[in-house]
């Protein structure tokens, strides 16, 4: 099925005017259905795709997807004084080497972009920036923190509000979630030059909604990280093993002090934009062990799973409250009962074997991840996969970061974010959503901007008005056409159960 949403996502960047890539690499000299593995520190600029049909070139995406996996996992250079190196691969180490934090580790996170009183940001090199934790200063050199400024973001799921609620891991702790960028589209943020106002850190210079703002173009090699992290309290020794641990310091949102802990990493998005695909190329990554592998799944999953207790007699667990101020998080939360719902698409699955029993990948901890989903835009309109390709539906959401939208390719990574491209950011919704001042729930639900349909339909997003809106109104108008979007597939999905 083709999205009007996504045709309108699609026009805005231009696709609709000129020769498709894919095309064009159709033209090129016959190529072997699946690329042979590669490992190197170098993250891929763009795909190579031969084949006409998206679901022959998914081996290749997939090969682009665990590149890029690779690559930001490789051991980063750490340096010992100002300015210090961020987001640069030693060369000098082996994959696999967790001596040193991965190359995305050290990319900005979101809570050094976004600062309390919307204050500019430092320099990609300096580490001079405002600790979350209470009483900690300026964060310490390549130390990860798992907090925000707003104290409550990082526990719910995908950043949509009151639509997602937290996780719980199987020993009774919150998956805590981060997000980071790369320097590319750090620069872009705080100086995106052209006819922008100033700094896009600023919801005041953000686009949409009639505002004289122009959309956003990040640029060509911008890349994003959403990761999901399991704090690993209580986890038997020969379990540990098995994950990428690291330490962090853990934000407490009702104190507002920080503990050191273990976390073990579980979910990692990659969104990259690459020349040929304006729209971003979208790969999502699992530790093998998140949920028991479906039927028919050829997996290295083995008990005992992070968000599944093993017993098939459990009940799933349905989304709970989000945690805000005005439900914090329990002292004793009860564990997370997850499944995944559809399976990973079979090509996939052998990219992942081939992957993990690659010369440089086999024996150390990164075989015990698995890609789960590549998305990319077809033609001029469409998505692989989508609702209407293949048949029967495979995979497309992150069990460790997507736990509650598993049912439908509506709510896919393209499906969601084609949102905020109708509102001219460019795909990208934690900018909007992080932006000074920041978008705050009150503890009751804001009423949503249409009524919500029986189900979901090709024009998933609310209209855009015709009059201009302040600031802080567009955003919230965005986030609020998310929220329909998220309240229709819900409804369809009920529409539909017998």
């Amino acid at each position: 099925m083709l999205y009007r949403r996504l045709t309108a996502s699609l026009l805005t960047t231009g696709l609709l005017s000129g020769a498709w890539p894919l095309a064009a690499a159709a033209q090129r000299a016959k190529a072997p259905s699946r690329p042979e593995p590669t490992v190197s520190l170098n993250i891929p600029v763009n795909v190579s795709a031969p084949f006409p049909k998206a679901e022959d070139n998914l081996p290749y995406f997939d090969d682009f997807s665990w590149r890029e996996f690779i690559a930001l996992t490789w051991p980063v250079r750490v340096g010992t004084s100002a300015p210090f190196p961020r987001g640069v691969p030693d060369s000098k180490k082996k994959y696999g080497d967790v001596s040193v934090p991965g190359v995305w580790e050290t990319w900005k996170a979101d809570y050094e972009l976004f600062l309390p009183d919307g204050s500019a940001p430092a320099d990609w090199q300096s580490f001079a920036t405002p600790s979350p934790c209470d009483g900690d200063g300026t964060l310490v050199p390549y130390q990860k923190v798992l907090g925000s400024f707003a104290r409550y973001h990082g526990f719910n799921q995908a950043s949509m509000t009151e639509s997602g609620g937290p996780l719980v891991s199987q020993n009774g702790q919150y998956v805590r979630y981060e997000t980071r960028v790369n320097q590319a589209e750090y620069k872009y943020i705080t100086n995106p030059g052209g006819s922008h106002p100033g700094p896009l850190y600023l919801v005041k210079n953000l686009p949409g909604n009639g505002s004289a703002n122009p959309p956003l173009k990040f640029p060509s090699g911008s890349v994003e990280v959403k990761a999901s992290w399991r704090v690993m309290t209580g986890v038997p020794d020969k379990q540990r093993k098995r994950y990428y641990i690291t330490q962090a310091k853990v934000l407490d949102p009702v104190s507002g002090t920080c503990t050191l802990a273990d976390v073990g990493l579980i979910g990692l998005h990659i969104v990259n934009k690459t020349p040929t695909l304006p729209q971003w190329v979208w790969s999502t990554f699992e530790h093998v062990d998140n949920v028991p592998a479906l039927p028919g799944e050829s997996s290295q999953a083995a008990p005992p799973y992070s968000l599944n207790d093993n017993d098939p007699k459990t009940p799933l667990s349905e989304m709970g409250k989000p945690i805000s101020q005005c439900n914090p998080p329990q002292q004793h939360p009860a564990p997370t009962q997850v499944v995944r719902k559809r399976p990973i698409a079979a090509s996939t699955q052998q990219t992942n074997k081939a992957y993990q029993q690659a010369k440089g990948v086999k024996g150390t901890v990164w075989e015990n991840y698995q890609l789960v989903l590549t998305q990319w835009p077809v033609g001029a309109t469409d998505t692989f996969p989508s609702t209407a390709q293949p048949q029967p539906q495979t995979n497309t959401a992150n069990v460790a970061t997507e736990t509650w939208v598993q049912d439908s390719t509506a709510t896919s990574c393209m499906g969601c974010h084609s949102v905020s491209n109708n509102h001219q950011y460019d795909f990208v919704w934690f900018l909007p959503l992080g932006a000074y001042p920041r978008h705050s729930e009150p503890c009751q639900p804001q009423v949503a901007s249409a009524t919500p349909a029986a189900q979901p339909s090709d024009s998933l997003a609310a209209p855009l008005p015709a009059a201009p809106l302040p600031a802080v109104e567009r955003r919230n108008k965005a986030v609020i056409d998310l929220r329909d979007l998220m309240n229709r597939t819900k409804q369809g999905q009920a529409a539909a159960e017998p």
